[in-house]
């Protein structure tokens, strides 16, 4: 089509914009963290109350501790925080679970196995199609994450193992389907495997990495932390979509997604004894946890 099928796509987009802003506005109450921070604690125990259901008493408790934390945090320098990074054993762990996370989630193939399949749709006759049918689906296992992941029978970690266990199994799958060559494989298992693919990262990988991620560095730690990991992904992300193509046309489909395959079953490994369950604890707790005390989930 022509230019005004873009323009088009944009405009689309305004009424969603415009409902997400109100709903910020009206709706989402300023962090308490954020406002602990700044010296506001009335207005921050009113946020809690108001985001948690807490009781004037919790609110208080929570606000205090966060107090406390916060006065600690603000007296570094940019290269006291850089240096914290790596003392003491709550930051290493907490900076070993962050950057494995995202290292995982991009070395599994993720940027790739898209790319791929967007060559197999196209070959079927399904480029457009496919494009809207992924995105939806995407959007779809990304809400049952969102459900799930306060979920006391679920939570970060299980959806985490889960997600990537169904990815190794996708991988591996696409692996075999491709054992006799490029040109004698099936479209519709490509496409099968490739949905499960996609819907087990949106469980798991996709969503939980960043959750992780924005609660698990200490406070102390937490705006040099998280920009060495988003710089680590993004590097990471650049790395396999360069090195894709090369790898493919050295050694064949097979055994570059059976390679993907074999990395998302470490990543499992990983998570299983690197990454701790952080559901219902607060950024206090969670870096308690770190330190080695025992802190049992909130049900």
């Amino acid at each position: 089509g022509g230019g005004g099928d873009w323009q088009a796509v944009f405009l689309a987009a305004i009424p969603l914009e415009v409902l997400m802003m109100v709903g910020a506005v009206a709706a989402i109450p300023e962090s308490p963290r954020w406002l602990a921070l700044r010296g506001r604690p009335e207005e921050a125990k009113d946020a809690l109350v108001r985001s948690q259901g807490l009781s004037e008493a919790e609110a208080g408790a929570e606000v205090s501790e966060m107090s406390k934390k916060a006065g600690s945090a603000s007296d570094a320098s940019s290269l006291d925080t850089v240096k914290k990074l790596f003392e003491g054993d709550a930051n290493k762990k907490a900076l070993t679970a962050g950057l494995g996370l995202v290292l995982f989630q991009q070395l599994s193939g993720q940027p790739s196995v898209l790319y791929y399949a967007n060559r197999i749709f196209d070959k079927a006759g399904l480029g457009f199609e496919a494009a809207v049918g992924v995105g939806v689906f995407k959007a779809v296992m990304t809400l049952v994450s969102v459900n799930l992941v306060e979920d006391p029978k679920w939570g970060r970690r299980p959806l985490l193992l889960f997600g990537t266990s169904g990815m190794a199994l996708s991988l591996a799958a696409l692996a075999a389907v491709f054992s006799g060559g490029a040109e004698s494989a099936s479209q519709a298992a490509v496409i099968g495997c490739v949905v499960a693919y996609v819907g087990c990262y949106q469980v798991g990988f996709g969503p939980i990495t960043w959750l992780v991620l924005s609660e698990i560095f200490p406070l102390q730690i937490r705006s040099a932390a998280v920009s060495l990991a988003t710089l680590t992904n993004f590097g990471s992300n650049l790395l396999v979509t360069l090195l894709f193509e090369t790898e493919r046309a050295a050694v064949g489909e097979s055994l570059l997604f059976g390679q993907f395959a074999i990395i998302a079953a470490a990543a499992v490994l990983f998570e299983n004894s690197k990454v701790p369950e952080t559901r219902g604890l607060t950024l206090e707790e969670i870096e308690a946890q770190l330190m080695g005390e025992d802190v049992p989930p909130k049900q």
